[in-house]
């Protein structure tokens, strides 16, 4: 997969996480099974918000084809996306998360690999 195909994905699918989260909190909260307190709600936009920005930052910088701006996006992308990983593996192990859970590791991993080998392909053309 190169580059512009994983920014495409990635905006894609954290403009759908963006608007469910900014726009149906509480169907979002529902779906995990979580509490629909003003807390909750106030932490679903948030990450809304969250998402919105790696949206945007994601699908203008699809088209860049300096190698060293990629491998900079590549790397803050793998390791936003590695983070996730582990809190939402948490999430799981701890029962905050349902089993949507496994979704959201599923698709955040394969994202991760996906930045990964990117990042190292564009490393290595470099070196």
């Amino acid at each position: 997969m190169n580059y512009k195909r994983l920014n495409t994905i990635t905006a894609f699918l954290s403009m759908i996480n963006s608007l469910f989260y900014l726009l149906a909190p509480v169907f979002s909260l529902v779906l995990m099974s979580r509490s629909t307190n003003p807390v909750g709600l106030l932490n679903t936009r948030m990450a809304g918000a969250c998402a919105l920005g790696i949206t945007v930052i994601t699908w203008q910088s699809r088209n860049i084809t300096d190698r060293q701006f990629q491998n900079m996006v590549c790397a803050g992308n793998l390791a936003m996306f590695l983070a996730l990983v582990a809190v939402e593996i948490h999430g799981i192990w701890s029962g905050a998360f349902n089993w949507v859970g496994y979704l959201f590791v599923s698709a955040d991993s394969l994202l991760a690999l996906g930045y990964a080998r990117l990042y190292l392909k564009t490393r290595g053309n470099r070196l």
